[in-house]
């Protein structure tokens, strides 16, 4: 798609209140996948390239570094012998990318979005930088609360989700994603997840929604 310049308008007003509009941009892609997601991608000076979805900011490469160490490699050192594991979401790369920095033998990315996967492997290989060419991973196109339901072949001894935010609207999602988590997991296995950021606006926090959620349907389970 031939770029754009101008100004890229990113609304999240009803969301904390605020609305930036950043000047001097470069409208590289627009795609609409089969799943319905608006993906745009953005220059920004000094930014480099980001990632929009339905108008949500999803990543940026000079800086997605931050979120996607901090994600991976505090439960992978802290998990003993990691052999196999499970990112749930993740369509840019780079979740798998930190992940496979470990001497994992396995790695099942359950991705329900094709066209993401396909937008970043065709055009944006600075997120994956390298990693879907390494023989560890296998992409799956599942929608992974149906799927969790069923009990796989073969446990995980990590769990990653790189998800959306939880809130109100989505809560139903989540917890049946961590209702059945536990089965996909190996009894001494760690899951972590992104539990969106704190939000002055909201009634209650994202993280004390799925908090509430977990000491409700799991009350053994301990929660760091």
């Amino acid at each position: 798609m031939e770029s754009k310049s101008g100004e890229y308008s990113e609304n999240t007003w009803d969301e904390f209140g605020v609305e930036h509009r950043w000047k001097n941009t470069q409208l590289l892609d627009s795609v609409m996948t089969d799943r319905g997601t608006l993906v745009e991608m953005v220059y920004r000076p000094h930014w480099g390239v980001a990632c929009y979805m339905d108008n949500a900011i999803q990543s940026c490469e000079v800086d997605e570094h931050f979120y996607h160490e901090s994600l991976v490699h505090p439960v992978m050192s802290s998990s003993g012998d990691i052999k196999r594991v499970m990112i749930i979401g993740g369509g840019e790369g780079a979740t798998a990318r930190e992940v496979l920095k470990w001497p994992v033998e396995k790695v099942d990315m359950f991705e329900w979005d094709k066209g993401v996967v396909d937008l970043f492997k065709k055009k944006y290989p600075q997120w994956a930088k390298g990693a879907w060419s390494d023989k560890r991973l296998s992409v799956h196109y599942d929608d992974i609360f149906a799927a969790i339901k069923v009990p796989p072949v073969k446990k995980y001894d990590v769990i990653i989700v790189d998800l959306f935010d939880p809130d109100e609207s989505n809560i139903a999602q989540w917890s049946v994603l961590l209702k059945y988590l536990p089965i996909w997991l190996h009894p001494q296995g760690s899951v972590v997840f992104y539990s969106g950021i704190r939000n002055i606006l909201a009634k209650k926090q994202s993280y004390k929604l799925v908090e509430g959620f977990i000491r409700n349907m799991m009350p053994t389970m301990k929660i760091s």
